[in-house]
C-alpha cells in the first residue's frame, strides 16, 4: 500500500538512519511500530511510502528492515551460499553497529 509521505501523524516517532535506507520505521503514540520503505512512482516521479509491514517490538522492525535490506540488495544472483551468508552477515554487522550505544 503506497502512502502519501504528509500523512504520517506529527505525534508519531519517525526512526531513521542511514543504514536502513531506503526502509524506516515509525512508532505510533497508540498503535505499535510501522516498517515503510521510500519508493517514487509515476511519471512525475511522485513520492510514496511504501507499508512493509506492522511489527509489535522495535527489534522485530529492525530484523524486518535487515530482510528487506538483503531482499532488495543489488545482488540478485549468489553463485555460492557462502556469498549469500557473507551478505546478509554484512547487512546484520551493519545494523548491530547501528544499535550500539557506546
Amino acid at each position: 500500500m503506497l502512502r502519501d509521505p504528509n500523512t504520517i501523524p506529527k505525534g508519531d516517532t519517525l526512526i531513521e538512519d542511514p543504514v536502513m535506507e531506503p526502509f524506516f520505521i515509525v512508532k505510533s503514540a497508540s498503535e505499535g511500530y510501522t516498517v515503510f520503505e521510500r519508493v517514487t512512482r509515476g511519471e512525475k516521479n511522485t513520492a510514496y511510502f511504501r507499508t512493509v509491514c506492522y511489527p509489535s517490538t522495535f527489534n522485530h522492525a529492525l530484523k524486518v528492515v535487515s530482510r528487506e535490506l538483503l531482499q532488495t540488495s543489488e545482488t540478485k544472483h549468489y553463485k555460492t551460499v557462502k556469498d549469500y551468508i557473507e551478505t546478509w552477515n554484512s547487512i546484520q554487522e551493519k545494523m548491530n553497529t547501528m544499535t550500539t550505544i557506546d
